[in-house]
Formats: C-alpha cells, structure tokens, sequence
C-alpha cells in the first residue's frame, strides 16, 4: 500500500507541469502523460509482485509454523532437536524449558480475568498452585471463567493467571507437543484448572472444532502468539475465536508492535549510561531483551521477507503490525474493541543500555 501510495503521488507531481505547458506542446504532453502511465503501471506491477511474493513468504513460514516450535522448545528442554517428539521418552522436565520468564504482569493487564482482591493489588506476590492442597475451582463463583489460551508455551502466561484467580479454568494449546508436554509436567499442573493439548491453528479454518465447543469459552488469550501467523491466518484464527468465545466474551492479547526497536535493525530508542530502568505502561518479563550499545547493537530478529515480517535463525516467523491493522481484522470479524501501544524499558546493566521496546495490547469483544 506504501508503494501504491508513493506512485500515485508520483503520478501527481509529474502531471502537475505537463498541464501547464503551452497548447503547441500538446503531443509531447501527451506522450509524456502516456510514459508516465506506463511507468506508474509498471511500479504497481512491481510493488504488486514484491507484496505477493512476502505474504507467499509469511504463509510458508507460518505452515512450517509447528515444526520451527517444536525445534525451538525441544532445543531448550536439552533434547535433540532432529529426534521424533513422537517418542514418549521425548516429554521433557518442565524446569528444563525456560526459554522465557512467567508473564506476572498480566494480573493488572488481563484485568477481565482476575478477581477484585488482585485488581485491587496486582504486584501483590501470588504463591505458586499446589493442586493436592487446592479445592476444585468454584464454578458458581463470580470469579470463574473459562479462558482459551491459544500459543500456551510451558505455562508462562497460564500458571500466573491460574495462580491469581484459583476459579479459572484455562484450555491451554500449543503447536509443539514438547511444550504441551513440559506444561503437563509441571508440578503446578493441575487438571481441574487446566485441560492441555497440541493443536496446529494454522491448519485449517475451525482446527479447535471438536475440541473446543461453540460459543463455550469466556476469553481467549494470546500472548506473542498472533506474529506467529501471516495475514490469512491471522483472520481465519480471529474467526475461530469468534466462533469459541460466549456472547460478550473477550480477545485479550499482547504482541509486537510496528513500532517496536526490533522491527527496525538498528538500536532506535536506545540510551547510553545514566539512563532511567523502569517501565512505561507495559509489564516485565516479556522474554526478549537486548545486548550492545546505541551506537551499534543491532536488533533485527531475523531474516527480513518483506514489509514487517521477520523468520527468525530457528525458522519462526514474526510479524509486527500496527493498530489499525489488528482493529480492522477484529472488527471484520464482528468484534467491538480496540488495541493500544504501550512500551516496555529493558535495561542492560552490564552495557548501562536502555531499550525501548513497544508492543500492542488489545481487548475485542464478541
């Protein structure tokens, strides 16, 4: 769209003069006119082709999505990477996967899922579940909610919600069965709160059909997992939500903005020694930082395959997108709501650097 819009008004600024030359000039004006056409068309046609050629890029990152995972997690559970998961001598420890931190500051984001005494003190320490001293969730409690977390990982967003409201229930899914099965390992874990399962969202049009019922869940979540998806993908998994949530239910999310640091090579929003830590409207643990200095620290996460879509060195895909274009995927969908910027301060003590990083946060409702 960028480059459509720079041919049009390229097509303005030459056609600007052309009207002012004198009558006797009207063959090379329109012959100028008739080059310029041809141009324009040819730049379409290229921009065209270019768009084409990075959305065919995303969607075949995307496809080869649950393979890049599950290397991903069975690198960082110390397994080999290239053995079957198949194999139930394949399900790893949970604390052998720590590839990133619990996302605690999801108590004061996902306000919607959390009772009044953790609104009222979100930062309040929330003791981990031990589930042969728990009771079952209180299912006629105005605390219990039934939550579809979509890219669950090992529990690092789960196991912090369940542990703040013990009436949830979480349907956590995952397309790695190395993850699903380090989740179901934890001692955490506790089956009367959280049903785990493997599941490939971008396999087809309804993939949690059969599994999750219509219209039988009060929230889906996803935490950095909509990136993971190429444009077609992204909607056909917003109608999925659609389709699971209750009348009334919420999309909550958090993600990679357009904006963010990462997004643009070199280290923008970078501070030398001496600058403020601390955090602006965002939350800790979001699993990525950054090492080096301002004036060389390179952070593009991978190999660029066009406009704002990254594969990472383990073939995952990152997409960074902006408000309007979630808003718009949503609201298609026949979601109300919206999506906001908000900015997470990482700080590198050792190099006294400060990154900047932004994300998007939305809350959609059905």
């Amino acid at each position: 769209m960028r480059a459509m819009a720079g041919a049009m008004a390229g097509a303005a600024a030459m056609a600007s003069p052309l009207r002012g030359r004198v009558r006797g000039a009207k063959a090379l004006a329109l012959a100028e006119r008739a080059r310029h056409r041809a141009s324009a068309s040819s730049s379409s046609s290229s921009s065209s082709s270019s768009s084409s050629s990075a959305s065919d890029a995303a969607a075949a990152a995307t496809a080869d999505g649950a393979a890049s995972w599950e290397r991903f997690y069975r690198v960082h559970s110390g397994k080999d990477a290239s053995s079957s998961s198949s194999s139930s001598s394949s399900a790893p420890r949970a604390a052998s996967v720590r590839a990133f931190k619990d996302r605690h500051y999801l108590r004061r984001e996902f306000a919607d899922l959390m009772p009044a005494s953790v609104l009222a003190d979100p930062s309040a320490w929330v003791p981990p579940l031990t589930p042969s001293s728990l009771p079952p969730p209180e299912t006629s409690s105005e605390d219990h909610k039934v939550i579809l977390e979509l890219g669950c990982g090992v529990g690092n967003s789960a196991f912090p919600l369940m542990r703040a409201n013990l009436n949830l229930f979480v349907h956590a899914c995952d397309c790695s069965p190395t993850a699903i099965a380090s989740l179901v390992a934890n001692p955490e874990y506790d089956a009367r709160r959280c049903h785990a399962f493997v599941a490939d969202l971008s396999e087809e049009d309804a993939p949690l059909r059969g599994v999750i019922g219509d219209a039988s869940v009060d929230a889906v979540t996803g935490v950095f997992f909509f990136s993971a998806l190429d444009a077609a993908t992204f909607r056909r998994v917003v109608g999925e939500c659609r389709r699971a949530l209750k009348p009334g239910g919420v999309v909550l999310f958090r993600d990679y903005s357009v904006d963010d640091v990462k997004n643009g090579g070199r280290a923008r929003g970078t501070r030398g020694k001496g600058g403020k830590g601390g955090t602006r409207g965002g939350g800790e643990g979001e699993g990525e930082g950054g090492d080096g200095d301002a004036g060389g620290l390179d952070l593009t996460p991978g190999e660029n395959i066009g406009g704002d879509a990254w594969v990472r060195p383990d073939g995952t895909l990152a997409v960074f997108t902006d408000e309007t274009a979630v808003t718009e995927a949503f609201h298609s969908a026949g979601f109300t709501g919206e999506c906001w910027t908000v900015t997470h301060e990482v700080v590198n003590r050792k190099l006294g650097v400060t990154i900047v990083r932004s994300f998007l946060q939305g809350r959609f409702v059905k």
